[in-house]
């Protein structure tokens, strides 16, 4: 199955170390252009930015 998600569930499981389970219940992983940019936002580092450019 294929999500699409947007920057919150992204940003939290990133931060709590947890990432990788959306990749062990999901096959692929969809998000907007305005998601990446939320995650690129401001100059500053968010976390599951790394985690989705990978």
């Amino acid at each position: 199955m294929i999500i699409v998600s947007n920057t919150s569930p992204l940003t939290n499981l990133a931060a709590i170390g947890q990432f990788p389970l959306l990749g062990s219940l999901y096959s692929g992983l969809l998000i907007a252009e305005g998601v990446w940019d939320e995650l690129n936002g401001g100059g500053r580092y968010w976390p599951g930015r790394n985690e989705v450019a990978a």
